[in-house]
């Protein structure tokens, strides 16, 4: 049960700021104020009803379209989350059929974001427009990240380690550093995968994030592992139950360390603690009761 990121909507969320050009008419003066106290829903009320009498105002397609984005983001289940993106697609594809629109850029950034989020799908179409947002100018703090994500998703790990690797340029990070390692151990590059796992321990480290050190320790954990270096894969699940000394799957890897270096008395020790932490480990039960 190797541990792995959780990536989306758990983690990455829409962290750049959208800004709207000044001299604002008086209707968009009202969606203005909204827009800078995060009201969401008020926003996408006041939209539809302008739309209702004029469907392609432009400021309304795009106030609307913006704000179903983040109000999906707000949204825990992929029910409540779709509908609202499908709306925000919607409104921004007819604002860029205003072409003296000078917020194209973003508007394609968040579209790029807002197909991400829709699943593997629609991947090609995220790339497509975070892409183009890059290309007239705009790029928000995770744009790359993004980029990253969606050619990983699609398998095309080369790309996204280039892109995982501007996005640390731009924004380092002890998490950006674990997805590159990640990637790169998927691409079969374990010596890249070593080296971006050891700097994300010690960036996660010394921003006290535990969560970052734990998963990047396991993945070096399984690379020492299958590379039969037992020591060092040892030393990586002691050093994780030293910050964590009720993690389960550190005591169960551990005795697949003792177990493989027929340690058969240490191995059961490790696999009968990860049951006592956890009485539904499965790994530890097959162990011990096959």
């Amino acid at each position: 049960m190797l541990i792995v990121v959780v990536i989306g909507g758990g983690y990455f969320v829409l962290r750049s700021k959208i800004h709207f050009p000044v001299g604002k008419p008086k209707t968009e003066q009202t969606l203005s104020v909204l827009w800078q106290e995060k009201k969401y829903q008020e926003i996408n009320s006041r939209a539809e009803k302008i739309l209702g009498s004029n469907p392609l105002d432009e400021n309304a397609l795009v106030y609307n379209g913006f704000a179903y984005f983040y109000e999906s983001a707000q949204q825990t289940s992929l029910e409540n989350k779709i509908p609202l993106l499908d709306s925000s697609i919607t409104n921004l594809r007819k604002a860029l059929l205003q072409k003296s629109n000078s917020l194209t850029p973003s508007i394609y950034y968040v579209l790029g974001k807002a197909y991400y989020f829709k699943g593997k799908f629609y991947l090609d179409l995220a790339i497509k427009y975070l892409n183009k947002s890059v290309e007239d100018g705009y790029s928000g703090e995770d744009t790359y990240e993004y980029l990253g994500l969606s050619y990983s998703d699609l398998g095309e790990y080369d790309k996204a380690a280039g892109y995982f690797q501007k996005a640390i340029a731009q924004r380092p990070s002890g998490l950006l550093l674990f997805i590159l390692a990640q990637t790169y151990y998927k691409a079969g590059n374990n010596k890249s995968a070593e080296e971006y796992l050891l700097r994300a321990v010690n960036t996660a480290r010394g921003t006290k994030d535990t969560s970052v050190e734990e998963q990047a320790r396991f993945l070096l954990g399984k690379i020492f592992t299958d590379q039969k270096a037992f020591f060092k894969a040892e030393d990586q699940y002691k050093q994780i139950l030293d910050v964590d000394p009720k993690s389960a799957d550190a005591h169960y890897y551990l005795g697949d360390i003792y177990s493989l270096m027929n340690e058969n008395v240490k191995a059961r020790a490790e696999w009968r603690e990860a049951l006592r932490i956890d009485p539904s480990h499965w790994g530890a039960r097959l162990k011990l009761y096959k």
